[in-house]
Parts: C-alpha cells; sequence; structure tokens
C-alpha cells in the first residue's frame, strides 16, 4: 500500500491539489468578503462552490444561490482566500506510518495543527522520512484525510560537522562536495520533492557552521533547472550573505543568532536576488521561553523584529510561515500580533498568506483570490482582522477544493 500511494502521488502534476472534484455544491451567503488584498470588502456576499471550483463570488442581490446547493448561513462573517502556512513539519509522532494510521485520526491531528487555523496550502521544509510524508500526501489528495495542500522539500541537508544543536541525538545529513549535493538535489526532486532545503548556516552549539559556497551553488543550480525553489535557513548575517551569493530563493526564518540588524543595502541585496522571507517570529519567542531566557528585551526578539520591519518598510517579499510541527504550540495568534508588531498591516498580512505564496509558487492562476474559476479554497473567520490583526486566528470554517475540512462548530 505504501509503495502504491508513493507512485501515485509521483505521477500526479502539482495542480491536483488544487483541481480535485469536491462533489457537492456550496453556497456561501452573507459573509464580507475580502476578494483579495487591497481590494474593497463586499459586505454581503455569496460564493457558489461547484466541482471545487468558484463559480459566481459577488453582492448577494446579483448572484443566484443554485437550487442544488448546500447553503451555508455566513452572516456576521468573514470570507476570503484560502491561508497559506509556508514552513510547517509533519514529523511528530503522531505522523509516523501515515500510510496504516486510520484516516479519521490523521484528520484529528490535521484539524489541530493545519485546518482550524485557515491553512489549505502548507509547505512542509523538512522530513527525516520522505516516503512516510509522501504516504500522507497521497492520502489528503485523495480525499481520505481532511487537510490542505501538501508542498514539501524532502530531506534538507546541512554543512560538513553542521547538523543544528536544537536536532539531537538526530543528524542531519552533511554535504562538502559539490557534485554530492547535485545528487542529493535530484535524488530529492525525483522522490517528488516541489523544492530543497539547506542550511546556509548551521549552529552547532559552539558557533555557526557555514554552508561551502560552491557546495550550495550546485545544490540550487540543480534545483532550478527543473524550476523548483531552495530554501535556507539561515541563522544569523552569515547565513544570509552565504544564501544570497548561493542562488537560495526563500529564506525559512529571519537571521537574528548574531544580533546583527540588517540595514538598507542588505534589503537591497536580497530584493535584487528576489529573495522571499519567512519571519516565523513566534519561533524565538518559544525558543526563549523554553529554555527559560526572558523574552522581555530581549536581543534576538529585538533583532528579528528589526529586520522584519526593514525588509518591510524596503518592500521585500514576505510569506507567513510558523514552523509548525517543530513549534509544539500551534496558535496563530502569537505570530499575527508580532506581525503586526514589526509593522505588517492587514492588506501585507493577507498578501503574505494569499496572493504572494501563490505567485512565488506557481498557483496565482487558479489559487489565492476569491474569483470565479478560482479553486474554492476558502477561509471563513469569525470577526474581521481589518480591524484587529488577531482575528485572522479565530477561523470558523476552512473550506479546501469546495470540501469543508473545519469547521469550529463540531
Amino acid at each position: 500500500m505504501k509503495k502504491l500511494l508513493l507512485a501515485l502521488l509521483l505521477l500526479l502534476p502539482l495542480t491536483f491539489y488544487a483541481q480535485t472534484p469536491a462533489g457537492q455544491d456550496l453556497a456561501l451567503v452573507g459573509a464580507r468578503i475580502y476578494t483579495s488584498p487591497g481590494t474593497s470588502p463586499i459586505e454581503q456576499g455569496v460564493v457558489v462552490i461547484h466541482n471545487g471550483k468558484i463559480t459566481a463570488a459577488g453582492d448577494v442581490k446579483q448572484v443566484k444561490v443554485p437550487a442544488r446547493a448546500k447553503v451555508i448561513d455566513c452572516k456576521g462573517l468573514i470570507l476570503m482566500a484560502g491561508f497559506w502556512n509556508c514552513h510547517v513539519h509533519f514529523m511528530g509522532p503522531q505522523w509516523f506510518h501515515a500510510d496504516t494510521t486510520p484516516a479519521e485520526e490523521l484528520s484529528k491531528h490535521m484539524d489541530e495543527m493545519i485546518n482550524k487555523y485557515g491553512f489549505t496550502h502548507v509547505f512542509d521544509l523538512a522530513t527525516l522520512d520522505f516516503p512516510n510524508l509522501n504516504a500522507l500526501r497521497a492520502r489528503v489528495a485523495s480525499g481520505e484525510v481532511r487537510g490542505p495542500a501538501i508542498l514539501a522539500v524532502g530531506t534538507p541537508f546541512v554543512p560538513p560537522h553542521g547538523s543544528p544543536f536544537y536536532v539531537r541525538p538526530v543528524m542531519l545529513t552533511e554535504i562538502g562536495v559539490p557534485a554530492e549535493a547535485a545528487a542529493f538535489v535530484t535524488k530529492q526532486l525525483q522522490a517528488g520533492a516541489d523544492g530543497i532545503k539547506v542550511w546556509s548556516a548551521s549552529p552547532d552549539g559552539h558557533g555557526i557552521v557555514p554552508m561551502p559556497l560552491d557546495v550550495l551553488k550546485a545544490a540550487t543550480t540543480t534545483a532550478h533547472k527543473l524550476n523548483k525553489p531552495v530554501f535556507a535557513h539561515p541563522t544569523s548575517d552569515t547565513g544570509l550573505r552565504i544564501a544570497m551569493t548561493g542562488g537560495v530563493d526563500i529564506l525559512t526564518h529571519v537571521a537574528p543568532d548574531g544580533y546583527l540588524p540588517w540595514t538598507k543595502k542588505d534589503v537591497a541585496e536580497m530584493k535584487r536576488h528576489k529573495m522571499a522571507v519567512i519571519p516565523t517570529l513566534k519561533l524565538f519567542k518559544w525558543e526563549l521561553e523554553r529554555n527559560k531566557v526572558n523574552v522581555d528585551d530581549n536581543p534576538l526578539m529585538a533583532t528579528a523584529l528589526q529586520q522584519l520591519s526593514i525588509y518591510l518598510k524596503e518592500g521585500g517579499e514576505i510569506l507567513f510561515g510558523t514552523d509548525v510541527g517543530y513549534v509544539t504550540d500551534y496558535s496563530t495568534s502569537g505570530e499575527f500580533a508580532f506581525l503586526s508588531q514589526a509593522g505588517m498591516n492587514f492588506n501585507q498580512i493577507l498578501t503574505a498568506l494569499t496572493t504572494a505564496p501563490a505567485k512565488r509558487f506557481g498557483m496565482a492562476q487558479h489559487s489565492g483570490r476569491i474569483a470565479t474559476g478560482m479553486d474554492a479554497d476558502i477561509v471563513l473567520l469569525k470577526a474581521d482582522p481589518h480591524t484587529d490583526i488577531r482575528h485572522f486566528a479565530d477561523v470558523a470554517y476552512t473550506i479546501r477544493n469546495g470540501k469543508i475540512t473545519y469547521n469550529s462548530a463540531q
């Protein structure tokens, strides 16, 4: 069964996740609808869904609800495109044996970590058992398990002697030869990876271990030949500069470990390389607290906030992500609060959750907005985050491909 699921997954194009027929027609009636970032809301809107696609979206007075549709009264709710979490990990014990664990058990775990926070797309940024993750992806894609579209980088690698201290006793794959990096990347992509993950600099517990630049360039060149993105964990300013020079596309975190603020020159260079950043600000607070370090006025937290703030002010591309799965506190409210503290407004956060990742990962033509012909990936919130950013975490419904994957009332 495990081999069959993996074979089926590898035969499917990426767009399969966004085009699976949903079955029953659905009409969402009465919500305030934010169709995309920067647009005025439709105050009393209707969205009609057929076969996993939005077939109509507009004012309740203009859109006719088909007689065959199941109607959900959404009065008082806020509707927008489904959210992306661009940094997750399905590596906890609840995900072991994904090929044989009962579907409902996996669905409940998915509800706790993913579905209840409005995520209809996620990017897994490191697994130690890629076949197991592929089995999980196949069961979600088939509709057997409730969940999001799952993209993945497969197994990551680090520089020689660079396994991070915080994953011990686990040792990650260490590569110091360019040809070995190219072969490793090729193997991951052939196994179904949608991108590649490396540590451009890694904390070993004693210092920062840099990735050899020729090794990183071999990895990024190999991935880019197949139009796949490369993610890098930068750790510090050292990792940032290696990532930029080496051709990395996306930083998996800001890089506060060296306590050095980013300058306008740094940001200009990042933008020149068309680099996106996943801030994961809550991660740093979580790490400090679990190590019993005072968070208030901590230089690590202050540096992380400064780096995001200047990147935002200079127009850098930001993608939402939480590192959930490594971080065991699944709530998103803290991340939204930190993003707001760094200066992100409603439209910028909505962009990071929807249109920016859809565009970055090649899905903008069918995902990330509420419009006729788009995928029926939708979030309904209990209150409007335009008035309070924290309401992005107050999810009433998550809908993936026209199917309800989460209902807070149940």
